[in-house]
């Protein structure tokens, strides 16, 4: 895998916790979807409004496939953070800096005396610097062998948004652009390039997608073997040399329910 060198500072900080990715700042959060095309999905509580899940907010949670793609891409980095709080848990009490605790009481104290009953904020310091330990590339390194991986990299590399497709019964929801702003047009499947499905699962989701106005999409990675014979038995590609367009090595189809619903 070719990965592109940032500096450190400049990655987009991914935490892995228990299995899962996350991002719990707002400003990766941003640049994930203005700059690379990742939304996510909103998981933490409202403080405000916490016995509800309709709306949500930070962190936002990121599907395995995102974020193996940002880590190949150079532009993102796993935090280990199940090793960090463990770290954490460890720390010494004596190792808290005294001179900081003190700081901390005449603060209060000298607030106590002006404020007269006002309401007074302050800085709770931190109680451990440890740092955050970053996970290798190889940490993802299982993902990328995956038919889920092949049609995820496919579709967001010509640009679209790729959401869970569990609500639709698929594998991915495809958006021409931000959620907040266009219904999804595909629903997608990957699968490996020669692998068999049913006839009925065929029917099945070409009528599901065309009821909720959408195609359903299947496709799969072409093995280096098979792509030259692809080549040529498609007329409007030619076999790779000088002057000539590249072999295709991804090949998808879209199902439509003609007269349906």
């Amino acid at each position: 895998m070719q990965m592109v060198e940032n500096d450190a500072a400049d990655l987009i900080p991914i935490s892995f916790i228990d299995g899962e990715y996350f991002a719990f700042d707002i400003e990766a959060v941003k640049r994930l979807r203005n700059d690379h095309h990742v939304a996510g999905i909103l998981v933490g509580t409202l403080p405000q409004v916490p016995q509800q899940s309709t709306f949500l907010g930070l962190p936002v949670q990121l599907m395995p496939e995102e974020a193996a793609l940002l880590v190949q891409k150079g532009v993102a980095r796993i935090i280990d953070e199940g090793s960090r709080h463990e770290a954490m848990l460890a720390v010494d009490e004596n190792d808290i800096d005294e001179a900081t605790a003190k700081l901390k009481i005449n603060e209060v104290e000298s607030a106590g005396s002006e404020s007269q009953g006002q309401l007074v904020s302050f800085t709770t310091p931190a109680l451990s610097t440890v740092n955050r330990v970053a996970l290798p590339e190889s940490s993802v390194g299982a993902v990328y062998d995956t038919p889920r991986f092949d049609v995820y990299k496919y579709l967001h590399e010509r640009g679209y948004f790729i959401l869970p497709g569990l609500r639709f019964g698929s594998q991915f929801l495809a958006y021409p652009g931000d959620p907040l702003r266009y219904h999804s047009h595909y629903l997608v499947r990957g699968l490996g390039y020669g692998e068999e499905f049913s006839l009925l699962e065929l029917v099945g989701s070409g009528r599901l997608g065309t009821g909720v106005k959408k195609a359903w999409m299947v496709g799969g990675h072409v093995p280096e073997d098979e792509q030259h014979k692809l080549a040529t038995l498609n007329s409007s590609k030619t076999i790779e040399r000088e002057g000539s367009e590249p072999i295709e090595d991804f090949v998808s189809f879209c199902v439509e329910w003609a007269g349906f619903g």
